[in-house]
């Protein structure tokens, strides 16, 4: 089974399983992906996406004004649940530029969201959580910040070990030009640089262990966010085998 599927109007567009557990299952497959911004697909992705991999639900990361200028693109006529959930609406977002350590300027980012948009991660996770609406995707623009510190908090979730997690949230590098490309045709990220936007591991480090030191972790986090205990335990067996 292949982890990155290939589209003509995404370009880190990934299935999150596959990964073993801490207690011996394994991530299934087909149930769960993360992406870039979709608001570029073409007919044929868009057939790959709702006939081949069957996805009943969006849940788009992305700012209300990135939704409003970039739309959903032609996915939004596909009949596919539809969920915003802004996660740095409040906070907003800053260009990715060379003016700026990355690893500095990301971990702040992710540090406001874990503080900050609790809510919000805890209303994602419902979204995604449900048998029912699997098939299921979460996204923002590069598919990176808010979708690999969301990515990182489901795969914890499930049990998936700290080094594999870490590793997932890494792959976006693989990808890196691509989505550069992508995001300096953005208004005001024209001057966004490679080493600008690369996914910085130490940000995601700091991520999992501030979760760990002030929240208990992934699952307590949750909880004290509004998602219920019979939600995570639905979650799990949807999505382990």
């Amino acid at each position: 089974m292949e982890r990155r599927i290939v589209l003509e109007g995404a370009v880190n567009f990934r299935d999150q399983g596959g990964y073993p557990t801490e207690n011996g299952r394994f991530v299934k497959w087909r149930r769960l992906f993360r992406s870039d911004s979709l608001h570029d697909l073409t007919e044929s992705d868009v057939q790959t996406i709702t006939g081949t991999l069957g996805l009943t639900t969006i849940v788009d990361l992305r700012s209300i004004n990135s939704v409003l200028e970039d739309g959903r693109g032609l996915l939004a006529l596909s009949g596919i649940a539809y969920h915003n959930y802004p996660f740095l609406e409040r906070r907003g977002i800053e260009p990715p530029t060379s003016g700026s350590d990355p690893g500095e300027r990301l971990t702040a980012i992710y540090q406001w969201i874990l503080l900050n948009a609790g809510t919000l991660m805890a209303q994602a996770f419902n979204a995604l959580a449900q048998d029912v609406n699997q098939p299921a995707l979460f996204h923002c623009n590069a598919g990176k910040d808010r979708t690999g510190v969301l990515g990182a908090t489901l795969l914890s979730v499930l049990g998936v070990s700290r080094e594999d997690v870490v590793a997932d949230f890494l792959m976006t590098n693989e990808v890196i030009d691509g989505i550069l490309a992508r995001i300096k045709k953005m208004p005001g990220f024209q001057d966004s640089t490679r080493d600008g936007i690369m996914a910085p591991q130490s940000a995601i480090e700091k991520f999992l262990d501030v979760m760990q030191r002030e929240f208990g972790g992934p699952e307590s986090y949750l909880l004290r966010h509004g998602v219920q205990q019979e939600t995570i335990n639905v979650f799990k067996e949807s999505m382990l085998e």
